[in-house]
């Protein structure tokens, strides 16, 4: 797939290549000067492949000129060059760490490689250098749809559907997006492309359900669960779906859904996680405690269900092997900021101050690191 889907246009990269010529007249040496003043002329009258070798030149003398770097890459980029812009870019972060779009452009390079770790990466290196209410521009939103698509991937499918938000307000229209989107909703752990055609349909489907969720009014959704649920009752993870929505919106029916879901995958994980929670607020401390333990039989080692042990557990006044369950679920995940709240209020259920306080540290200081992070 190629990352960004032509958004960043020529005048986008007239308006960068002038900061360029600014920056090269800042300088001393008057043969740099001339060469990256040509560089820009070559740029200006359209010959590329001109420009990216006098600003390779150019880069050559002045090995630290990040401009020149930058300018490199996206030449590069624009040509579908993405091995050759993704060196020209690992050059310019190096020497400018706080470079928003050096490493999006950086990652969607290395996704475009199938470069995905370093891809993720990258992308996720430019989210946060950005904050959160900041406009980002066409590249920020592109480098965030591959990053959400790469989340997906991984099988963070709630992280990624946070995510999905952002980039729905920024791009209310677009369809590949919103069959990104799709996925996450549906937890298929794969790329767009990847998708087989007997599936697409569905995944459509679900990703505007999704979009409209974010953009229309509550009328459209409903009704775009309602076509969901028609047209696909069978498909995994539908019915979860549609739960999820019900439990932020109307809480109260929810639990009818999660179980239709356990009629259709009899091993979902998410699904007994969710009803337990639901349950865990009807005061059915009992039946929690069997969705609970059922899941954390089934995926020891997720830490969604070790984290919804706890809670029933908590609910039922079993406070000591609560915290072994959140203890549990910290092992799994020990830079989560979620999981050590979690632990802070556990120790301090049991009469474990200090353990508390130290918990409480280090809740503070992985939440600082997230920051502009979901």
């Amino acid at each position: 797939m190629k990352p960004a889907q032509g958004i960043l246009v020529k005048p986008v990269m007239g308006i960068l290549l002038s900061m360029v010529a600014v920056a090269a007249g800042q300088t001393s040496t008057q043969s740099f000067e001339e060469l990256s003043r040509s560089a820009q002329q070559a740029y200006d009258a359209q010959h590329d492949d001109d420009a990216a070798r006098l600003f390779a030149e150019a880069v050559k003398m002045k090995p630290d000129w990040t401009e020149g770097w930058w300018a490199i890459g996206m030449i590069d980029y624009q040509h579908d060059r993405y091995p050759e812009c993704r060196d020209a870019l690992t050059h310019m972060v190096a020497l400018d760490a706080s470079a928003a779009p050096g490493f999006a452009l950086l990652g969607l390079c290395e996704f475009s490689t199938k470069q995905y770790d370093l891809a993720f990466q990258h992308l996720k290196k430019a989210h946060m250098l950005v904050p959160v209410r900041a406009p980002g521009g066409p590249l920020l939103n592109v480098a965030n749809f591959h990053l959400v698509m790469l989340l997906t991937l991984q099988g963070a499918f709630e992280l990624a559907q946070d995510m999905y938000i952002e980039v729905a307000l920024q791009d209310r229209n677009n369809k590949e997006m919103m069959f990104g989107a799709g996925l996450a909703c549906l937890r298929m752990p794969m790329l767009p492309q990847d998708v087989p055609q007997n599936q697409r349909q569905v995944v459509a489907m679900a990703g505007k359900t999704y979009w409209d969720l974010i953009t229309e009014p509550p009328e459209q959704t409903e009704a775009d669960f309602k076509a969901l649920l028609a047209a696909y009752p069978k498909f995994p993870n539908v019915h979860f779906f549609y739960g999820t929505y019900l439990a932020a919106h109307h809480p109260e029916q929810s639990a009818p859904e999660f179980l239709a879901e356990l009629k259709v995958q009899p091993d979902s994980v998410p699904a007994r996680v969710s009803l337990a929670l639901r349950y865990i607020t009807e005061g059915k401390t009992a039946d929690a405690l069997r969705y609970a333990r059922e899941s954390v039989a089934l995926s020891p080692e997720s830490v969604g269900s070790q984290l919804a042990l706890g809670e029933a557990l908590r609910a039922s006044g079993d406070d000591k092997d609560a915290l072994a369950a959140y203890q549990a679920a910290e092992k799994l995940d020990p830079e989560s900021s979620k999981v050590r709240l979690y632990l802070v209020n556990a120790y301090r259920a049991v009469g474990r101050i200090d353990d508390m306080r130290r918990e409480r540290e280090e809740y503070e200081r992985l939440k600082s690191a997230e920051q502009n992070w979901p």
